[in-house]
């Protein structure tokens, strides 16, 4: 009985000690790392939450960019924090489409980080320059086969969600359309509106500054449902291709061993800010549309996206250099 007894109060000693080595927390300057340079649609995501959330807290929130290979250098130097304040804010290429699509990921997201809140959505566009013939998705997949191989597609590299959006159009319309990568959202909008390719799926913050030229047209959102920013745009589901939903999101992860109390009390806290009207207006001005929900629904995200990209990436031999 007495080592019954020892056991139990060395159990309960240890729960005591391990809550307690948090329960000051956070006891240091929090840190979103943000794989993406200053400026980017992710970047102005973590400045608006680290602004509202560093009051919140009682402690300074500080934003650090690491792009670079494809996001993949950011998240790994999230997945190595072991200080307990260092969190990510991450996106689709990195967290969804790299453990497929890297010969050798150094992380495994489901292994290595533990999801906290999805951030914001943002609508996926599909546009064609002015001058192409076509007005709807049916127009468009009707020419491209009345003309297989002749349609020039830009996106914003190999491998990004750009790229794979097309990719799963043409797998689902079955047609061929010639791949053009860019370096980027910027120069990839540019081809197009200077007429280099015929279209393009881009994040609509790339987009936007091009729509009042008149030099490009969107047919439709990727997105499962219409977006707010762009409500008289259809989704590719209504626009004959039912299911399609290729959408761009950012996230709120943290080191897969940061405790439970602390993810919970970030999800709460940034759940708030994201339901302020001034946080969701200044976003939506960018383009983007405040996300939330639980930890729980991130993860189902996470997981449902990166099997089926990982279905994309195989079928359409998809290669990094």
């Amino acid at each position: 009985m007495f080592k019954t007894l020892r056991f139990a109060l060395t159990l309960l000693l240890s729960a005591f000690m391990a809550m307690n080595a948090h329960a000051d927390w956070p006891n240091k300057i929090i840190r979103f790392v943000v794989p993406t340079p200053a400026g980017s649609s992710v970047d102005i995501v973590a400045r608006l939450v680290a602004d509202k959330l560093g009051p919140m807290l009682g402690q300074s929130v500080i934003v650090d960019n690491k792009p670079g290979a494809g996001g993949v250098i950011g998240v790994a130097a999230v997945v190595n924090a072991h200080d307990g304040h260092t969190f990510l804010l991450g996106y689709n290429g990195p967290l969804t489409v790299a453990p497929s699509l890297a010969p050798k990921p150094p992380y495994d997201p489901a292994r290595d980080l533990t999801p906290i809140i999805l951030a914001v959505t943002q609508p996926n566009v599909l546009a064609v320059r002015a001058d192409l013939k076509v007005n709807s998705v049916k127009e468009l997949i009707a020419l491209a086969k009345s003309k297989p191989g002749t349609l020039d597609y830009a996106s914003v590299g190999v491998g990004s969600l750009s790229n794979l959006s097309m990719e799963l159009l043409k797998m689902r319309s079955s047609t061929f359309m010639t791949h053009i990568p860019y370096n980027g959202g910027p120069a990839a909008s540019l081809a197009l509106s200077k007429g280099e390719v015929h279209l393009l799926f881009a994040a609509l913050s790339n987009i936007q500054p091009l729509l009042k030229t008149g030099k490009i047209k969107l047919l439709a959102v990727s997105n499962a449902k219409r977006s707010v920013a762009l409500p008289d745009v259809p989704t590719l589901a209504e626009s004959g291709l039912p299911g399609f939903d290729a959408t761009t999101w950012n996230g709120f992860l943290a080191p897969a061993n940061t405790p439970v109390d602390v993810v919970q009390r970030l999800n709460k806290a940034i759940g708030q800010i994201l339901a302020m009207p001034d946080v969701q207006q200044r976003l939506l001005v960018a383009g983007a549309e405040t996300a939330g929900g639980s930890a729980e629904q991130f993860a189902a995200l996470l997981k449902r996206e990166t099997a089926a990209w990982a279905s994309v990436i195989e079928r359409s031999g998809i290669k990094l250099d």
